[in-house]
């Protein structure tokens, strides 16, 4: 087990960030989208230029180049090499590591079997799902036996299910290898859950730190009010059909949500799980809607809308990129889709 301190990093996105993990401990970082978390992992893991020092086991790293500072990062977009089997993004990840074929192939398949993905050893990225592209990115970071562990929200692009269940699975296994990481995330139930020590971050700065039963996220906290927060639905009816799906009514319209065996009051959905276009979205027209764009907030790398169906309030979250392609502004007429994925009974 190794420990990390950080003492006055910074550069454009960063001001004087300073932190410490200790051993075996996850440190979560939770703020809104634009706050500089992802810039800082970059900036430890040496792929950003940065200012300040780190500190892990008592060494002064932050000179030293990505491949020799032995950590682990994990992106957002997960990074899998797409030419390479499962099994062979695991090898490639330990050549820096001074061991044999055989050796390599061993712990390929020990950190396979760890993570439950030995029958996907000879398939290829583009033949995974989104959870088993998981599992393989975090085995392939652990292939190369780092000292510290960084994870770049790395459940914030599948489906509440799953998400949920790999949050516990993830959980479980940190506290069994009691590997030092930082986890960073934009939503408040991962921030509670993951972390042993946690703070908020808004505009490059930490702020709020404290353990997730000291600190209470509430919106006395800056930057609170931007955190991805579901949208509740209150449906006003509810249909049971027996085969997977609740037919629900809300916003005077039908909609589709999972079907999970149990009575719920409400429905939830991620604001960054919402897609909205100019036009109709194509296929069958279930879960689609219209809706006018009353608000819109610009940060970094994302826009927020609010919009409204029928009279009632939905919030949305898209990237810059789709921003600049969709221009939204108040006033705006803009068709959405909720897949069926996306809701969450509660």
């Amino acid at each position: 087990m190794s420990e990390i301190e950080i003492i006055g990093v910074r550069n454009r996105f960063l001001k004087d960030v300073r932190l410490r993990v200790s051993e075996g401990k996850t440190f979560v970082i939770v703020g809104p989208s634009g706050a500089g978390k992802t810039s800082l992992l970059r900036a430890i893991a040496g792929l950003e230029p940065h200012e300040g020092t780190i500190i892990v086991d008592g060494r002064e790293i932050q000179r030293l180049p990505p491949h020799l500072r032995e950590i682990g990062y994990v992106s957002q977009d997960l990074d899998l090499f797409p030419h390479l089997t499962l099994e062979g993004n695991l090898i490639i990840a330990m050549n820096r590591l001074r061991v044999t074929w055989n050796r390599k192939k061993q712990r390929a398949r020990e950190l396979m079997e760890l993570l439950r993905i030995v029958p996907l050893a000879e398939r290829y990225p583009s033949a995974l799902s989104g959870g088993e592209k998981q599992r393989a990115a975090l085995a392939r970071v652990l292939a190369s036996e780092p000292k510290i562990l960084l994870l770049d929200e790395p459940l914030s692009k599948l489906d509440f299910r799953t998400a949920r269940y790999l949050r516990s699975e993830l959980l479980s296994l940190l506290n069994r290898l009691r590997v030092t990481a930082i986890f960073v995330t934009h939503n408040m139930e991962e921030a509670r859950e993951m972390g042993d020590d946690l703070a908020v971050m808004t505009e490059g700065t930490l702020t709020h730190t404290g353990s997730p039963a000291e600190l209470r996220l509430t919106d006395s906290c800056p930057g609170d009010s931007f955190l991805e927060r579901p949208n509740i639905l209150c449906p006003v009816h509810k249909e049971f059909s027996g085969n997977g799906i609740v037919k629900i009514t809300w916003a005077g319209s039908r909609w589709y949500v999972p079907d999970e065996g149990r009575e719920f009051t409400h429905v939830a959905v991620s604001p960054s799980r919402i897609d909205i276009g100019p036009k109709p979205p194509q296929g069958p027209s279930i879960n689609r809607f219209t809706a006018t764009v009353s608000s819109v907030h610009h940060s970094d790398d994302s826009v927020r809308l609010t919009v409204h169906v029928n009279g009632e309030a939905l919030r949305v979250e898209i990237t810059g990129e789709r921003a600049q392609w969709l221009r939204p502004v108040p006033g705006d007429v803009v068709h959405g889709l909720v897949r069926l994925t996306a809701f969450e009974i509660m």
